[in-house]
């Protein structure tokens, strides 16, 4: 499965050890899932990265290496009301490269959260892998 990871989720994956957000990463290869992310959700990643705790930006440089980064995706063919122009790049990448969006944004995700956009589930990290449980598919 290939999960594509938003900025929210990959700094709250480098904020805490304990939290669904670094799970995702822990269990990743277990369980076959494909870490994703863009240029563009890299760079917002990095220069949000010093609200942090210190030892984030060491977190950061073992879990960048985890990912699978594809280009960024600014347009789709398909007719689109995603007001929040700042994330339509991420839900655009998200769209193209992945099954399964990961979110921790309710702000500018509000609408999407627990449904699906053109087949792309958009979740937040915690309910993907009670999904993923609930289903019997989930490894370590």
């Amino acid at each position: 499965m290939r999960l594509f990871l938003d900025t929210s989720v990959l700094l709250a994956a480098c904020g805490s050890t304990t939290g669904a957000s670094r799970e995702i990463f822990r269990i990743a290869s277990a369980n076959r899932w494909v870490l994703i992310a863009t240029p563009y959700v890299l760079e917002e990643t990095a220069r949000n990265l010093p609200v942090l705790h210190a030892e984030a930006e060491a977190v950061w440089k073992d879990l960048r290496t985890r990912l699978l980064v594809m280009e960024d995706v600014f347009t789709v063919r398909q007719p689109v009301v995603f007001p929040v122009a700042k994330d339509r790049p991420v839900l655009f990448s998200a769209l193209a490269w992945a099954d399964v969006l990961l979110t921790l944004d309710r702000g500018d995700f509000q609408t999407l959260l627990g449904s699906d956009f053109y087949g792309l589930a958009v979740l937040r990290p915690g309910t993907f892998l009670e999904r993923e449980r609930t289903a019997g598919r989930l490894v370590g």
